[in-house]
């Protein structure tokens, strides 16, 4: 993961109390606001309400990933446009929704960090209702935006630790863009909150950082970090100003179980693309070799995502998993 000192934006972060690798002296928590304004919806349900101006994130950390996303806002599109790494992880975040699409409709979805809609706008004509949340405020006004004609999505600011919605309620979540990765404390709360509101037999597909993967090799400091976390995953790993926890297969699996979560497939992301030094992963504007190889790396991973050993060894994982009757 890119670790410079000046962000994808090509500025330097002003974010307050930003985490830096090098002080890795106490754990940081993704806690994002929670919300008091609760409201009934048409269908019974008690939603959260987005609040006009500026949303009181009281936890240092969830004010500087508000921040960075805040920050971005419609920006981050064009990342996700043009860098060969977030093209590469969007190609199979479409692979995944594509193969729930063929299935007919989707029922209720929930999208537990929507971004800017890009996975929302793919599912909402293929669902009865979907309702994304997200931290950042200035993310979820670009997911009404795209998604805006969509009657049956709807998007708010919410805590994916806490989620505003009753027990069962939905029949599919889906959960990509590092959202688990940036809860690094609190990451059982949101897979044991994801689980309570997913209906019985229902999918869930998140995105999780593996703790073993190429590009770890382009750096040494959390080679060492890894090594000091025997059997688990580390939570060193840090991108603009974000820390982020690691999972190996092994700790996701136990997780997912914990909950009555059973995974059905794994697939990985920038498998081979991440022997790519970063420079070229993140590159933005004209396509020098390297970023164009990492793009042609990102097809043969796309084919090779869910194959046994690879699967395991991606940047990310991305996991669906079925809650048991």
């Amino acid at each position: 993961m890119v670790q410079w000192g000046k962000t994808a934006l090509g500025v330097e972060p002003q974010i307050p109390n930003p985490v830096h690798h090098a002080k890795r002296s106490k754990k940081v928590q993704y806690v994002v606001a929670q919300y008091n304004n609760l409201v009934p919806h048409s269908d019974g349900m008690l939603y959260g309400v987005a609040m006009s101006g500026a949303t009181t994130h009281t936890d240092a950390t969830a004010r500087i990933v508000a921040a960075v996303y805040d920050r971005f806002g419609a920006g981050f599109d064009d990342l996700v446009d043009t860098t060969p790494f977030l093209m590469n992880t969007y190609d199979l975040y479409n692979l995944c929704l594509s193969e729930w699409i063929s299935e007919g409709n989707l029922g209720r979805v929930l999208d537990v960090g929507c971004g800017s809609g890009k996975q929302a706008v793919i599912l909402a004509p293929h669902t009865e209702t979907l309702i994304g949340i997200d931290l950042s405020e200035a993310l979820i006004r670009v997911a009404e935006a795209r998604c805006r004609g969509h009657a049956n999505a709807q998007f708010q600011v919410a805590d994916a630790c806490a989620l505003p919605f009753p027990d069962a309620h939905f029949d599919r979540i889906v959960s990509y863009g590092d959202v688990l990765s940036h809860i690094v404390a609190r990451y059982a709360d949101a897979v044991s909150e994801m689980a309570r509101v997913l209906k019985p037999g229902g999918l869930v597909t998140l995105e999780a950082d593996t703790k073993w993967n190429l590009g770890i090799l382009y750096h040494p400091e959390e080679i060492l970090d890894a090594l000091r976390a025997p059997g688990r995953g580390h939570d060193t790993r840090v991108w603009e100003g974000m820390r982020f926890k690691t999972f190996t297969w092994h700790e996701l699996k136990n997780l997912m179980e914990t909950n009555g979560l059973d995974i059905v497939s794994c697939r990985g992301h920038n498998i081979l693309a991440s022997l790519i030094p970063d420079r070229y992963l993140l590159e933005k504007g004209k396509r020098s070799f390297l970023g164009s190889l990492a793009l042609r790396l990102g097809k043969v991973d796309l084919a090779l995502s869910g194959r046994f050993p690879f699967n395991r060894f991606g940047f990310n994982f991305v996991i669906t998993a079925r809650k048991r009757r």
